[in-house]
């Protein structure tokens, strides 16, 4: 005799419903709560008011919106390397018990994160039809206008990484510290009388979920609690033939990673980076290209065009990217998490190479720390 499957009105059958994903339930906000800050550039390096997020549900980035205005210029200006893209000279995203989640780094640092982290169709901030230098010459010569993000959630399509932002006695930190004129201009605003500092004004826009009211989803993200930091490291001194432990994120699944290499005491450096460069991971061969090829691999997933370096949409001198997000469509981002590269504190990851001279590589690296088992990341790809 064939027994009935047990249905809902049967006790001894019946089960908890299964919830429809977070993300089909609710929507994605974008709001100002009213910072609007202004220093004006000088000889010093000047700390911003910091930011608090107001309190709403979820917390899914901040966007910070960088305005500088120059007025009565006669000089022909001219920017440093990283500028103004460098225009923090430290920016650190931390929790109430003051852990960095994101930095403490530079916003240039920042600025490769959001082009190359995958957050955004197009995370090249000078790619930006918002982005701006009206002029390098003229009255207003010197002045800019850029939007650096700020990544709290590591997957749109899930929510991963956003975080509970409820309580305002238990508060999120935004720090920021503005440069000075020398490292940003190499050849300054200048007018009759002399040197003229542009105004810097910084407006905060917040971006989090609404819970949504339908009982049939799940009013929180997959893996909820679970974060993802950015982190950075430093190697100086690099020169001829190094074989180099790297330590940043050890111990977590590793979403992305880039390096960034200066000459010492100089700019980004592309010339004196290894080629070839290996990576050995857990006693295997990672990665092992010449930086033409890893060039050329940074352009098929990032869609970079330009055969200029430091231009909108094309490479960037001295910066590489190795991205694990990269798993469910054909650029990195919105990613099943099938791709994280799976670490143990303590693990062998070396990058081996010569440099051509003495360089400083900045190691940054892009981990998540899941609330439960690794595999609590990953998401089915369909």
């Amino acid at each position: 005799m064939t027994t009935a499957p047990a249905t809902a009105g049967n006790s001894a059958g019946s089960q908890a419903a299964t919830l429809l994903p977070f993300r089909g339930g609710t929507q994605p906000t974008l709001t100002s709560d009213g910072y609007v800050n202004s220093v004006t550039l000088s000889s010093s390096a000047q700390d911003m008011p910091v930011y608090n997020p107001s309190p709403n549900n979820l917390l899914r980035a901040l966007f910070i919106q960088v305005v500088a205005t120059t007025a009565s210029n006669t000089a022909t200006v001219a920017f440093n390397g990283d500028m103004p893209l460098g225009i923090f000279s430290s920016m650190t995203f931390q929790d109430a018990n003051e852990k960095p989640i994101i930095g403490p780094f530079d916003s240039y640092t920042l600025a490769m994160i959001n082009k190359y982290g995958g957050y955004d169709n197009n995370g090249d901030i000078k790619a930006s039809a918002a982005y701006s230098i009206p002029s390098l010459s003229g009255g207003t010569g010197g002045s800019f206008t850029e939007t650096f993000r700020v990544p709290i959630e590591a997957v749109t399509r899930t929510g991963v990484g956003s975080l509970q932002n409820q309580s305002s006695n238990s508060t999120f930190q935004l720090k920021m510290t503005v440069t000075t004129s020398a490292l940003v201009y190499q050849t300054a605003p200048a007018g009759a009388s002399g040197a003229i500092e542009p105004t810097v004004k910084v407006t905060i826009y917040e971006s989090g979920y609404w819970k949504g009211a339908n009982a049939s989803y799940s009013q929180i993200p997959k893996a909820a609690g679970s974060t993802q930091y950015w982190t950075r490291g430093s190697y100086t001194a690099l020169n001829g033939a190094i074989q180099q432990q790297l330590s940043q994120g050890l111990g977590y699944p590793i979403r992305n990673i880039l390096e960034i290499n200066y000459a010492t005491g100089g700019a980004r450096d592309t010339t004196h980076f290894p080629s070839p460069v290996q990576y050995i991971f857990k006693g295997s061969n990672l990665w092992n290209v010449n930086v033409t090829q890893w060039q050329d691999q940074m352009s098929r997933a990032f869609d970079l065009q330009s055969e200029t370096a430091d231009v909108a949409n094309g490479i960037d001198s001295g910066v590489f990217c190795l991205p694990f997000d990269l798993d469910f469509t054909n650029t990195p981002g919105a990613e099943a998490g099938l791709n994280y590269l799976q670490s143990d504190q303590g693990d062998l990851f070396q990058i081996i190479g010569s440099w051509g001279a003495s360089c400083t590589l900045y190691h940054v690296v892009n981990y998540i720390a899941p609330v439960g088992p690794a595999s609590v990341l990953q998401a089915r790809a369909q």
